[in-house]
């Protein structure tokens, strides 16, 4: 018996990851968020903090300052960003007044090797700003720059991201990666040469697409980048359940407490209620975490993990997920090193972060003590001999890192699993069978489960987007809706995944 699949409209900027050059924005929808993901926010501030007068006339609404405005388009357009009514004014400022236009890309810039964008009025700084360096902690405020000159008619600044740099002479030298940018900003310093700054059509050639949203699984609608090359899921939680089929058949997911708790329960089955559930995305959490205290001699923690045969991250050479919540680290149980002293190989810390962000862990490192506490137990670190990943909650973050709830989604090896190509003992998922014929999907799901399709015209926007849990059986949906044209259908269940390409006549 056939089911039909009612859809609804979802944005997402998957496709448009595969172009040369990606559209950050354009402005084109008249709203404040960008298309890095749908919480990577347009901003303006001026130099209060540093006890300047420095303002502009940009009016507020309930959601804060406008910087979407209508005057600010470049020709042919209908909105672009900008500061209009710039006074800069030192005040008691010790250094030079400004005022800035600023974005929020909390997934990062992975890829982008230069960014253009369209101007008009005030010459300015460009300023790039990593992860950890908001409040200066890295480059102690030497950013990575470019000045750009003024202009009273639209002119296109293209910027390589070779050529910003630090000035020489003071703050702490940094290299600069796109993969850890937080935030652009168009910094008017000094004196302005126009009372306004609009810019409008920013893109950045190489990256690799949006990055802070809510994450939406594997095709991220809205968010997620993605690194550069194949990327495989290792789990995106859209089953709803703790096992990681994609790692083998005896891998799941599973919590532990070392001095710090969490309010997760286990059933009888002994699997743990981490799975949550929001519109059609779902992803793990740990919930309700207490006694970590930051510097705590006693060592307290808590993590999140997932165990596996050695040898099935043998084709990865990183592995990249999503999250929001507490700060953390990542973890990994190398063969050779010893268990549960401190030993094991760790990823840098991550900022606690209240919306979605995008980490991708290319090596990770044994403690300095370990050398002299624990010499034979030194291990160069490979992913093929990697058993177990931990995502570790504990005392080394700073109290303003430790949060009560961590969410991890998106789990994705940068490469290739070896579980799908016969690892003793490790069976790929149970998969399904799609193919499209004239304009109607017709799937064969065999196992109950979400079912993901989405449908993508040849400029990779979304046309049609759904998902639905699904019983083992027979289905079968007409894209009625859709305008005659070629298309690309994509369904997923799980781990695995069937693209096919759709002509409707």
């Amino acid at each position: 018996m056939d089911k039909k699949i009612l859809f609804t409209l979802c944005a997402t900027a998957t496709m448009a990851s595969a172009q040369t050059t990606a559209n950050i924005d354009d402005f084109e929808d008249g709203n404040g968020l960008a298309s890095t993901g749908t919480d990577d926010a347009w901003y303006a501030y001026n130099d209060k903090n540093d006890k300047g007068a420095s303002s502009y006339t940009n009016t507020e609404d309930q959601y804060g300052l406008v910087v979407v405005l209508e005057e600010a388009a470049a020709g042919g357009s209908k909105y672009g960003a900008g500061l209009t009514g710039i006074n800069l004014d030192q005040g008691d400022n010790e250094y030079d007044p400004y005022v800035v236009l600023g974005l929020n890309v909390a997934g990062g810039l992975s890829g982008c090797t230069s960014i253009s964008y369209k101007y008009k009025g005030a010459g300015h700084n460009f300023k790039a700003v990593m992860d950890g360096d908001e409040t200066g902690s890295l480059t102690k405020y030497n950013r990575h720059y470019k000045a750009v000159p003024g202009s009273t008619s639209w002119s296109t600044a293209t910027i390589p991201v070779s050529s910003l740099a630090q000035d020489k002479g003071w703050g702490t030298t940094v290299a600069l990666k796109m993969a850890n940018v937080v935030q652009l900003a168009w910094e008017v310093k000094g004196e302005a040469t126009s009372n306004y700054l609009y810019i409008d059509d920013v893109n950045c050639a190489g990256y690799a697409g949006g990055g802070s949203s809510n994450p939406g699984g594997s095709t991220n609608p809205g968010g997620g980048k993605t690194p550069s090359g194949t990327t495989t899921v290792i789990d995106d939680f859209d089953d709803a359940n703790t096992t990681a089929e994609s790692l083998g058949k005896k891998a799941y997911w599973y919590l532990y407490a070392a001095g710090g708790s969490f309010t997760n329960t286990q059933d009888a089955h002994e699997s743990w209620d981490m799975i949550v559930t929001e519109g059609t995305n779902s992803y793990a959490a740990m919930k309700g975490i207490s006694g970590i205290a930051s510097g705590d001699t006693t060592y307290p923690s808590v993590g999140m993990e997932v165990a596996f045969d050695v040898g099935v991250l043998s084709n990865c050479t990183a592995v990249q997920y999503d999250y929001k919540g507490s700060g953390h680290h990542m973890r990994a149980s190398v063969t050779g090193v010893k268990a549960d002293n401190g030993y094991e190989h760790v990823a840098p810390n991550q900022n606690a972060s209240t919306g979605w962000k995008t980490v991708t862990v290319s090596t990770m490192e044994q403690p300095e003590w370990v050398a002299d506490a624990a010499p034979s137990s030194i291990k160069a670190f490979s992913w093929a001999a990697v058993s177990k990943l931990t995502w570790v909650v504990d005392e080394k973050l700073t109290a303003a890192n430790i949060g009560t709830e961590l969410d991890i989604d998106n789990v994705k090896c940068v490469g290739t699993l070896k579980s799908n190509v016969g690892i003793a003992g490790v069976k790929a998922p149970a998969a399904f069978k799609a193919t499209v014929l004239g304009n109607t999907l017709h799937m064969t799901v065999a196992k109950a489960g979400l079912v993901k399709v989405q449908v993508f015209d040849m400029m990779g926007h979304v046309v049609e987007s759904h998902s639905e849990k699904m019983a083992a059986g027979n289905f079968a949906h007409t894209f009625n809706a859709v305008a005659n044209g070629s298309y690309v259908v994509r369904v997923q269940q799980g781990s695995a995944v069937n693209t096919m390409k759709m002509q409707v006549k």
